[in-house]
């Protein structure tokens, strides 16, 4: 081991390799590239195997430190947003009709307060957006409720599976919450559907996974709303006992083509599902073996 030693300047490569490994994991939940930082991490055991430059080292202390606040600074100004659900117990599940009646749904509070993504990013929205998500030990189920004061203008698209046209509402579950995968689920104001896998950080979107799960809609005076079921099975996760999973909601509000999101993603990270809020309140539910049958 060797210590760097001037009059006013001591350095314990030990004490880098922790620091750094430190920073790393702070860096790596941010949105940059996993193999940007891993390469970058590469130069850790050089510290406690041979001698370095002093003004090399300092640079790179400097560096990192530097990126460290910055980092801590950007989480400060978009702190992370987390919604608890909640087993429904006893209470029958939900029935998936777009009528949000249920007796399932009060055991949890509302969540909301979107903010607008585009085109006026970080600004109100339109029309706001709420939403509840209860569960069982086989199913996630989600209350959208989309207001408009204006509902006989809604647009309402008939169109194939993965037809994203018109009003609509997604929600985005980093089940893994691995901060790079994640699964869509779409549903517009006329109750198509659509869904996707997401890939490297939300860079790639593909249409062609079609889990099976339910979901309805319903036009009333306030607006629009949508029930939906989603099962485990459908959805890949760890075996914690509570589970946390990265979440994010997307409303669409085609007339204005506006969209709104319930945790705020500025437009010049370098990722989208490593920005995602939380999920929390999931415990005890298993992975479930992958077969649903769609009845027709």
């Amino acid at each position: 081991m060797f210590i760097f030693k001037t009059t006013n300047f001591n350095i314990n490569p030990a004490q880098i390799n922790i620091t750094l490994r430190c920073l790393y994991r702070t860096l790596s939940c941010q949105t940059v590239t996993s193999g940007f930082l891993r390469r970058l991490f590469i130069i850790c055991p050089i510290f406690s195997t041979q001698k370095m430059r002093k003004p090399t080292l300092l640079f790179l202390i400097a560096f990192f430190t530097a990126y460290a606040v910055t980092c801590q600074e950007k989480e400060k100004s978009n702190p992370k947003r987390t919604y608890t659900t909640h087993t429904i117990g006893t209470e029958k599940p939900p029935h998936v009709d777009g009528v949000l009646d249920d007796a399932a749904w009060n055991v949890v509070e509302w969540g909301g307060d979107f903010v607008e993504w585009r085109p006026d990013e970080n600004t109100p929205p339109t029309e706001q957006t709420k939403f509840k998500i209860v569960y069982d030990r086989k199913n996630l189920y989600i209350a959208v409720k989309a207001y408009d004061k204006y509902p006989d203008s809604i647009i309402k698209r008939l169109s194939r599976r993965d037809g994203f046209v018109g009003d609509r509402v997604s929600i985005v579950l980093d089940s893994y919450h691995d901060k790079r995968t994640a699964f869509s689920f779409t549903i517009t104001a006329a109750g198509v559907r659509g869904d996707e896998f997401v890939s490297e950080n939300g860079d790639k979107w593909d249409e062609s996974w079609n889990p099976v799960w339910q979901a309805a809609t319903k036009v009333d005076l306030e607006g629009w709303t949508a029930e939906l079921r989603i099962p485990l099975s459908q959805l890949k996760f760890g075996k914690a006992k509570e589970q946390i999973w990265g979440m994010q909601f997307w409303r669409n509000y085609f007339r204005k083509q506006e969209q709104s999101v319930w945790q705020r993603t500025p437009l010049d990270v370098a990722g989208i599902v490593s920005e995602f809020g939380e999920l929390r309140g999931l415990i005890d539910i298993e992975p479930q073996k992958q077969l649903e049958i769609q009845p027709f």
